[in-house]
């Protein structure tokens, strides 16, 4: 039986250690590749946001820029798409799917598609619980070790922090399927819009299916922290 778990232990390092490792460079690889290829709209990134802005949503998502590189993000408290300079300026396939990504965000938050709004609030939740996590482990170990008659106590509050733990892992899993969405979204803009044909389609496609490997990545990496053989990632 002990074999069995062992080899089950081995298989799941030998399938999540790589993807841990070496999603995030990954992604910057493809990026980079891409970011090279012109796309044939000779649309920026910045000027596609807007497009798509106006036409898709109606002017009900804003679009802003921010400094840095792959720093894009979809803002829901204030509805507004934001971009990083890199993705405002570069006419390229590789910015035209960051962007109709983004803007697959702000498609779901429009929609009220339920894994989406449910993320945002177990989002909230665990930045919240973060703060706490430390404190109430340290508390629970000096209950444990300095203060005998309070054992029971100290691994109650250990065991909090390990629901604590426990969510925050539990919202990467289940960021991953909200991710895929937002992606499938964005690939129907750029085909409903026509802004792509059918080669710039797939490295679109390719493109962002490298970014959703690294929320895979991220999952695995907070599942396997305590190894020491994967890349730090932040739990809160």
């Amino acid at each position: 039986m002990i074999w069995v778990v062992v080899a089950i232990v081995v298989v799941f390092l030998l399938i999540g250690l790589p993807i841990a490792n070496y999603s995030g460079s990954q992604l910057l690889e493809t990026y980079e590749k891409y970011s090279k290829i012109p796309c044939y709209a000779k649309l920026t990134g910045g000027q596609f946001a807007l497009k798509v802005s106006n036409e898709i949503t109606g002017g009900r998502i804003a679009v802003a820029r921010t400094a840095g590189y792959l720093t894009d993000a979809y803002s829901s408290r204030a509805k507004t798409v934001v971009l990083s300079d890199e993705t405002c300026d570069s006419a390229s396939v590789a910015s035209l799917a960051v962007v109709a990504h983004e803007f697959g965000h702000a498609m779901q938050h429009l929609s009220n598609f339920s894994k989406f709004k449910f993320n945002l609030r177990l989002a909230k939740i665990t930045r919240i619980l973060g703060y706490f996590i430390m404190p109430i482990i340290l508390v629970g170990l000096f209950l444990v070790f300095v203060i005998p008659s309070l054992t029971f106590v100290g691994f109650i509050f250990i065991g909090v922090s390990a629901i604590i733990l426990f969510i925050s892992i539990l919202f990467k899993l289940l960021l991953i399927p909200v991710e895929k969405d937002a992606s499938k979204r964005g690939l129907k803009i750029l085909t409903d819009m026509q802004i792509v044909d059918d080669e710039e389609y797939k490295i679109a496609k390719d493109l962002l299916n490298a970014a959703l490997l690294t929320y895979v990545g991220d999952f695995f990496r907070a599942l396997l922290w305590w190894t020491f053989l994967s890349k730090k990632t932040k739990l809160f």
